[in-house]
């Protein structure tokens, strides 16, 4: 077997010579994938819908995972709506910006696949939790709820409804925290340019709101409605509403008719109050996510949410050591750093700075060793490393 030859592509496109420690080889070599588009290692299938697969990959520079969501471009053409919005999640996800949702990283476009790289979410998604504990506890359920609801919040703030809230697309990363996902559905009430006037039915039905499933005009509300069926689902480990055998027109019915499934007695009378709010079938008495924030079951009015959490990254929060070491050590311009940062324009320098940020062992003299091929450092005087060459991806 001959030396490793790793892809790298600093924006000169030099060879360069770097230290590798063996784990760092090893990660790469071992990642199992079927193929490599542009800087990434497409690996197994986490999850699948009619158009896309969302797959485990590997950033090469940094040997960091991520998630990559593959869209069929010849699948979606059966579907003119699919076809005709095809970009719209990513061009949604970097307007946003916020703790509880997903960053995008990168987006990469070839003959027949359109891939959305994002960050990846260790803790799997909510359903798998809820199915290992049969259902959460209310504490359980109160933290998740809470952070659901200021994500929606930030999004209603930007004027988009996400319309396919679910314990799916409810991802958990490594502090335990709620990560939402999947854009495909979302509306940006105009600010995009899109023609959607509200009306498309969308989501699983569900989750979806009455007004959604009679297929009459709907607004942001049909938001909090999903919220929640999560809400419910996460504290039974069932949904509020169902019918045998299943049918649309029968499920509707039981919305409007308020025939909930039965709650746990252990509930607090605070969390049925809420869940009842939610849940009310008429648009027009049921809150919006603004006066869902002020209930006293989200404990909100405790926590700093009176300045909202900005779309933008601002000048005074980049990671100077990261910023340093892109441009000093792996060839990238000051203004390209910064341009793609502060805009959270998703590319491949996007997902450099995010990476290197993720690692935060940038700096650190005792782990530089492990710090493997992050941008392609020239290092040879740590132990118990191996050299090896770093080619640029052709």
């Amino acid at each position: 077997v001959g030396p490793l030859v790793l892809p790298c592509a600093p924006p000169d496109g030099s060879i360069l010579s770097a230290s590798l420690c063996s784990p760092a080889a090893d990660i790469l070599r071992n990642f199992y994938h079927t193929k490599r588009v542009g800087n990434y290692l497409i690996g197994r299938k986490l999850g699948e819908g009619s158009f896309a697969k969302v797959r485990e990959g590997l950033h090469a520079l940094t040997g960091e995972k991520v998630a990559v969501k593959v869209i069929d471009k010849r699948k979606a053409k059966k579907d003119s709506y699919v076809t005709k919005n095809l970009r719209r999640e990513g061009h949604i996800q970097q307007m946003i910006r916020h703790p509880n949702i997903t960053q995008l990283l990168d987006i990469l476009e070839t003959e027949n696949s359109y891939y959305l790289v994002m960050e990846l979410c260790p803790g799997g998604n909510l359903m798998n939790r809820i199915y290992d504990k049969k259902r959460l506890d209310e504490r359980e359920t109160q933290k998740y709820v809470r952070q659901l609801v200021m994500a929606v919040e930030h999004l209603h703030r930007a004027g988009v409804v996400h319309r396919d809230l679910k314990i799916e697309n409810l991802l958990l990363d490594e502090q335990d925290n709620i990560k939402l996902i999947d854009f495909g559905l979302s509306n940006c009430a105009g600010i995009l340019g899109y023609s959607d006037p509200f009306s498309t039915q969308c989501g699983s039905p569900a989750y979806a709101a009455p007004e959604l499933l009679s297929r009459k005009k709907y607004g942001p509300k049909v938001d909090v409605w999903s919220i929640g069926v999560n809400m419910y689902a996460m504290l039974t480990g069932t949904l509020p509403f169902t019918v045998e055998p299943f049918s649309l027109r029968a499920l509707h019915q039981k919305m409007v008719d308020k025939e909930m499934n039965p709650l746990p007695p252990s509930l607090s009378t605070a969390a049925i109050c809420l869940l009842k709010k939610l849940l009310e079938p008429d648009p027009n008495k049921r809150p919006n996510i603004h006066q869902v924030m002020a209930d006293s079951w989200l404990q909100l009015a405790n926590k700093n949410t009176g300045a909202p959490y900005l779309n933008r990254i601002h000048i005074e929060e980049i990671n100077h050591t990261v910023l340093l070491h892109m441009t000093e050590r792996m060839g990238y311009k000051h203004s390209e750093v910064l341009s793609a940062v502060l805009t959270n324009r998703a590319c491949h320098t996007l997902a450099v700075y995010f990476l290197h940020r993720s690692l935060n062992t940038i700096g650190s003299t005792e782990e530089t060793c492990s710090f493997f091929i992050m941008g392609c450092f020239v290092f040879y005087d740590f132990p118990n490393c191996s050299q090896a060459m770093i080619q640029s991806a052709p």
